[in-house]
This record gives structure tokens, sequence and C-alpha cells, in this order.
């Protein structure tokens, strides 16, 4: 294969590829923006159905002093009393357990938030299982409460379902379960206290406002707080975390099409090379001769003849239609057939000539009909 044909068919190929990344992209990015089809990350920078923006902007207009926690957890602040992680999506780093149960035996207070099994949850001793008791009526809905420090009275809970609590420790206690499971248990550790409930989605910007979903929240995080901080993780959802970009791009939803164009770009290189395609033989360069000359000649007779025979077959046909519809005998549709006719005897006519031409016949007939109303 000569160097000149493989250059084209590798742009061409490059080409195509930048092409089907850029379609593939526009249509994820389309479907991610969808409303209502796009449930959103669960941290307290979104709005979507899945997040906590709405807790914590509600949390911040009641004065309480809360905090978006963006570092490792082995910088947590003296001052911090609560820390609420829902739903961490990154895995903890190294040492990140250690300190944080640490943190726990010297009084703090973890409220934990997520669909278990994740490190988190198992580290505390925390399990789940799916469980849903058949029970009829107003008893399927039905939440019992264990009196507590952390339940002020009787909720009102719609879970629309969660993995049950349970806990390897036989000091845990459960203060509350539906017909899912247990939904929110404790377990003591030194001064301090993990707090874990099942269903993270009842404090979601899309459920706050259901039942006593608000009121709990209050009941779980302010029950420790004092005179302290309230933080909310933040670094195990990415923010304030550095990355690389080839991590980034390991979690990100452009790593599928970007194989994609990969295994493209591959196919096409292979099928130019000559190892994998059938061998071609090489281009020769033909001598131009006067018959060259001749032949273009002749098809610029036959494009001008065509333009007539185009114009004939044309006329033929509304000469027809005028027929059919009784409007021969109209004398502008004659005046512009007389017209078209002279112009087939002229030597010259051009693509513009003709198309006007048609156009001209088209608007005759359309007048005779209208006046034939």
């Amino acid at each position: 294969m000569r160097g000149d044909g493989r250059a084209a068919w590798l742009k061409m190929g490059v080409l195509w590829a930048l092409l089907f990344l850029a379609v593939y992209g526009l249509l994820a990015l389309k479907t991610q923006s969808k409303t209502g089809e796009d449930p959103g990350r669960p941290t307290t920078y979104s709005a979507a159905a899945r997040g906590y923006k709405a807790l914590y902007l509600w949390l911040q207009d009641l004065d309480i002093p809360i905090k978006r926690w963006e570092m490792p957890l082995e910088d947590l602040p003296a001052e911090a009393s609560v820390l609420l992680m829902v739903e961490p999506e990154l895995a903890p780093g190294s040492g990140e357990l250690k300190t944080l149960e640490a943190w726990v035996r010297k009084g703090g207070t973890l409220v934990l938030s997520a669909r278990p099994a994740n490190a988190f949850m198992d580290h505390f001793g925390w399990k789940a299982e799916m469980v849903i008791r058949e029970k009829n009526g107003e008893e399927a809905q039905a939440v019992f409460f264990q009196p507590g420090p952390y339940i002020g009275g009787q909720r009102v809970i719609k879970s629309k379902g969660h993995p049950g609590l349970q806990s390897t420790r036989p000091d845990a206690v459960f203060h509350a379960r539906d017909r899912w499971g247990e939904l929110i248990g404790v377990i003591e550790e030194g001064r301090g206290r993990v707090v874990a409930l099942a269903d993270p989605a009842l404090f979601s910007n899309e459920s706050l406002r259901d039942g006593d979903h608000a009121r709990l929240a209050l009941d779980l995080l302010l029950a420790h707080l004092g005179k302290g901080e309230l933080l909310v993780d933040e670094y195990h959802h990415g923010y304030g975390r550095a990355t690389s970009v080839l991590g980034y791009l390991l979690k990100s939803w452009a790593l599928e099409p970007l194989l994609q164009g990969v295994l493209l770009l591959l196919i096409l290189w292979a099928a130019l090379g000559r190892r994998f395609g059938p061998a071609r033989s090489p281009i020769k360069e033909e001598g131009r001769s006067s018959l060259e000359y001749v032949r273009a000649m002749a098809q610029l007779f036959q494009r001008a003849q065509a333009r007539s025979l185009a114009l004939e077959a044309a006329m033929r046909w509304f000469e027809g239609e005028a027929k059919r519809l009784l409007l021969d005998r109209n004398l502008i549709f004659l005046d512009e057939v007389r017209s078209a006719t002279e112009d087939l005897q002229r030597d010259r006519m051009t693509d513009r000539d003709l198309l006007v031409r048609v156009r001209q016949l088209y608007e005759a007939l359309a007048r005779a009909r209208r006046e034939a109303r």
C-alpha cells in the first residue's frame, strides 16, 4: 500500500472515531440531563432526587453549626461532636478506619446512613439482610420505636424499602423497626457511639418532607451535638480528594465510549495494514491522450441535450395534467407552454434556465386551477 493511501485511510478512521465519541458523549449527556431520569449523587451538593442538599440548607437555616468536611478523617477537628456519613461512595483510605474509631471512642458520634455493606458499616459490626414481613393493612406500614434518646416520640416513616439492619455485636440496640427489618441501631464505642440508619433515602431531597423524616433527622443528629459542630462527610464522595486524570477517567461515564473508540481505531489500523488485508496491486499512472479531451466534450454535449430532454418530458407531464383537469384551453397556461417550446429550440440551456422554466410551468398550471374554481 502506498504511503499516501495509508495516511488517507488513517485520517478517515480518526475522523470517524472522533465523530463516534462526540455523538456518544452527547447522547450520554442528554440522557443524564433528562428531568427525573437522573437521581443524582448522594451528596449535599446535589439538588436531584437522591441528593441531600435540602437537608444541609435546612439545618443551616436552623442555625445549627454544620459544615461540609472535605479532608481525610485523620484531620477531624476537636470541636466536631457529630459526623454524618451518607452513602459514602469511596472506600476509606489507609488508617482512616482506625482514626475514625479512635475519634468515636473519645466521645464523637458517627451517624452512618448507608445501605450495607460497605467498609464503614462492616468495621463497626453492622450487617444487612433484605427481609419483607408479609403483613396486610396498617400493620404492614407500621413502624415500631424503642424509647430512648434517639427517638423523640412516635414518628411517621414512609420508607420504600431497605435492607434490615443486623449486628454481630451483642451490645447493639435497635430503636426502630418496620416491615423491611431493623431501621435504626446504635452501638456504644468507648465514650462515643455509632448510630446506623438502614434507609438513607429518608433524608434525601425527594423524601425529607414526607411523614416525620425531617423530625427524625433532628432526633438523630442533635441527640449528642451539644455545643460542638456537625460535620457532613463529602471527602468520600470525591470532594477535596486529589486524584489523577486516569483515576478520574476510570470513575467517569466517559470510560466506556473511550474504550469503544480506541477499539474502533485498532480495527481500522489493522484493516489498513498489508498483513491483515488482501494484497493490492500498485496504482499505475496512466498516460493522458487526446481521447480524454474528445470524451470530455462528448459528455458536455450529452449534458446539454439532457436538459432539453428533461424540459420536453416535463412539458408532456404538464400538458397531460392540464388535459386531465380540463385546463388545456387556459390562455395563461397555453402562453407558458408556447414559451417553453421556444426554449427547446435554443442551442444552449443552463441548469438555472431549466429550473426557472419548470417552475413557471408549475405556477401557470396552479393559477389556471385557481381560476377554474
